[in-house]
């Protein structure tokens, strides 16, 4: 009896290796997909063509950031913009 015991605690211990191993895995890729996300997410300082204000205002209205008197009044200034009133 005494080697039966041995081998179901051979068998655990095999399992428990293993179990370990995938979570030091899975923790690996975890680790590496949320990095490699946040870079994603994150807006580049050094952008080489930076974003046209007038397609920001429009995308702040498409989202209803702002009213359409706000984008209106906004619009005016920017295309006027170099002109004091």
């Amino acid at each position: 009896m005494m080697g039966g015991g041995m081998l179901w605690f051979g068998l655990l211990m095999m399992l428990f290796g293993l179990l370990v191993l995938v979570g030091i895995i899975l923790l690996g890729v975890w680790a590496i997909a949320r990095f490699a996300g946040s870079e994603r997410l994150r807006p580049s300082i050094t952008s080489s063509s930076p974003e046209d204000p007038l397609t920001i205002l429009q995308r702040r209205y498409a989202r209803g950031e702002i009213t359409r008197d706000e984008y209106e009044r906004i619009r005016s200034d920017l295309k006027g913009s170099g002109t004091s009133s």
